[in-house]
């Protein structure tokens, strides 16, 4: 099982001045290995990762600031730019270049355990408040800058890890809403906390007076801390809730049956779209997958159609929380009711699984 442990590293000069310095290397070579892979596009060449790893070598000769960085951090910076436009060929956007605001964040393949401290490689070590020893084999390393600080991640693989006490045939089937962040076909609804809409008031008041500041200014800057601390706060709070909410959902099921939403597209709608981003639905999918099994089906007409007579028209759901069925009359919860359209569509996908 792949684990990754956070640990808040001891603020001091020294490792600041280290990871600024290093930081800055590892865009550089980022954008430098951007710009070579579009002009040889340009020329007809298509390089791979591995063929601008190989280049380092000789940048080193030229840029002799290079060498104060780990090969294996450089070349996991080039992977990095390989993976950007694996995904834009895949439909996401087009890799931008590493900006100094943007880029606040330094990788390492490998990483080693001292007393009560990490050791990564061309950086020292780094020591850490809380230290816990990870269990597992220790796989990578990254350090990443917050507004309140410097923070290690460390990925690990556990492979002595428990065996979860569950019954494997257990399936549960989650409708995905707003009001409620998520309704199980067992009848358990998740209330969604809307992490972002009770820090919004205090969120406009300190934008406001950010506003009013003079960009680039002491005070200015100060600000934008503030803020930055804010939103931090509600990153955190809603990765608490997703953690938790996914972590009870594995321990009782064996697979979980989810709607395959086009999270992106539904984002754009003006009126929705902050409440579909503050429920983190595509962070919590993500988290329910390396948990527990996941199986996605097509939501379409989930929600009109009757789990009882199987009829299907927009006349059926007579408001947001009501479903009752214009043939059969069969009434029930709307979201509930969804709930059993999508636990027979994913068993009908694990049955046809199963046969193959």
């Amino acid at each position: 099982m792949i684990k990754t442990y956070t640990y808040k590293i001891k603020p001091s000069e020294k490792v600041e001045q280290k990871f600024n310095h290093l930081v800055g290397i590892c865009r550089f070579v980022y954008n430098i290995s951007k710009e070579v892979k579009e002009e040889s596009y340009r020329r007809g060449l298509r390089l791979s990762c591995f063929d601008i790893q190989k280049q380092l070598t000789d940048a080193k000769k030229e840029h002799t600031f290079l060498k104060d960085v780990h090969s294996q951090t450089l070349q996991a910076v080039i992977d990095r730019l390989d993976n950007s436009f694996k995904k834009f060929f895949k439909g996401a956007g087009y890799p931008k270049w590493a900006s100094k605001k943007k880029w606040k964040s330094i990788p390492f393949k490998s990483i080693k355990t001292t007393h009560n401290a990490f050791k990564l490689p061309s950086f020292g070590v780094v020591k850490v408040f809380k230290f816990k020893e990870p269990k597992g084999d220790l796989k990578t390393a990254t350090i990443i800058k917050e507004a309140d600080g410097l923070y290690l991640k460390i990925v690990v693989d556990e492979y002595n890890s428990k065996v979860k006490n569950r019954d494997s045939q257990s399936v549960v089937a989650l409708d995905m809403g707003i009001k409620f962040f998520a309704v199980t076909s067992d009848g358990e609804y998740l209330e969604n906390p809307k992490h972002l809409f009770k820090n919004l008031s205090k969120l406009r008041i300190e934008n406001r007076k950010l506003s009013r500041m003079k960009k680039g200014g002491s005070n200015w800057k100060k600000q934008v801390i503030v803020v930055q601390r804010l939103y931090l706060k509600v990153k955190r709070c809603r990765l608490d809730f997703l953690q938790k909410q996914s972590t009870l959902l594995s321990n009782n099921y064996e697979n979980v049956i989810v709607e395959d939403l086009n999270i992106k597209g539904m984002s754009k709608n003006k009126r929705l779209s902050k409440h579909i981003l503050d429920c983190g639905w595509g962070t919590f999918f993500s988290l329910l997958e390396y948990k527990t099994n996941v199986i996605k089906v097509n939501p379409r007409y989930s929600s009109q159609e009757c789990s009882k007579c199987g009829h299907t028209c927009k006349e059926n759901r007579k408001t947001q929380s009501l479903f009752e069925c214009v043939n059969c009359g069969y009434t029930e919860n709307a979201d509930h009711q969804a709930t059993f359209n999508l636990l027979q569509r994913g068993q009908s996908l694990m049955e046809a699984n199963v046969v193959h």
